[in-house]
């Protein structure tokens, strides 16, 4: 196994088929074939399901794919630093970002990157709402949730838990529920961008088990819905990085913790990988690194 198999199976995934990533990488298509058929045996497992129209990855495939991209970038970016390469990481960063993640999370990754990157220039929209990459011309994207499948690129920066919470006031005067059945009889905070509408979705004794909720208040702001339960007007279910402060200060407590909401990717998405602006890449590897840590 060595670079070249790695850049061959990169062909042969982003192109769906061998003929075309044989065309791509210069070599005929029984050497791309080869190469994949030698990688699968080297590492003992199936990477792609092939058909007579396309190629497409197994599960493992796409996952060894991801980590044969973050083996090339890191390659990549430690030859443009021994080269110094940092003078090209520079100009304007277009960036759709989630508004309450940022305010939790964001503000103090790209401050460090601002202040490494000198001549890099970030312009933020900040808003919940998805937008068109391409047709809008962000050069990225940050999202948290289940991604479209909209033909861009994606970099997992991490994830974050989803639970249910209420403040102490709240559950003075209406008292705690014990089950989602007793969702009935409270006021719950809708979230308007959930893909899942008014229904919430968990894991209970392990089975799936939803709720259609109701209640007077609702938003497409996960900020607006901690503050609103925050001020006793109900219960809401709201990731970590939003809830966290409001629980170390007692203003919101978990309530339901026998019921596991799935947990939420957060990635980053970009429209293409070639001809990447150095830029971006080197913003990425900072998101990526700095989540790890």
């Amino acid at each position: 196994m060595d670079i070249v198999h790695m850049k061959t199976l990169i062909a042969v995934i982003e192109e769906s088929g061998f003929t075309a990533a044989a065309a791509r990488l210069g070599i005929a298509k029984s050497v791309c074939s080869r190469r994949i058929t030698d990688l699968e045996t080297d590492l003992g497992v199936q990477l792609v399901n092939r058909t007579t129209r396309s190629v497409v990855p197994t599960e493992l495939g796409r996952e060894y794919y991801e980590s044969c991209l973050d083996i090339l970038a890191r390659i990549d970016a430690a030859t443009e630093a021994a080269k110094g390469a940092n003078s090209a990481i520079s100009g304007r960063l277009r960036l759709a970002v989630p508004s309450s993640y940022t305010d939790a999370v964001l503000a103090a990754q790209f401050d460090r990157f601002a202040q490494d990157n000198q001549d890099v220039e970030l312009v933020l929209h900040l808003s919940d709402k998805r937008v068109d990459l391409i047709s809008e011309g962000f050069d990225a994207a940050i999202r948290i949730g289940v991604l479209d499948d909209s033909g861009l690129f994606a970099r997992k920066l991490g994830t974050t838990k989803i639970r249910m919470y209420a403040a102490p006031s709240y559950l003075a005067r209406h008292g705690e529920p014990d089950s989602f059945d007793a969702l009935n009889d409270h006021e719950c905070i809708r979230y308007n961008n959930l893909t899942s509408g008014s229904e919430w979705v968990a894991l209970h004794n392990d089975a799936e088990v939803r709720k259609r909720i109701t209640g007077r208040f609702s938003s497409n702001s996960g900020t607006y819905n901690r503050n609103m339960a925050i001020a006793g007007r109900g219960i809401a279910v709201l990731p970590d990085f939003i809830a966290c402060d409001a629980v170390e200060n007692g203003t919101l407590v978990e309530i339901l913790k026998d019921y596991a909401f799935p947990l939420l990717d957060i990635n980053i998405l970009y429209p293409q990988k070639r001809n990447m602006p150095a830029s971006l890449r080197a913003l990425i590897t900072h998101l990526t690194e700095t989540e790890a840590q």
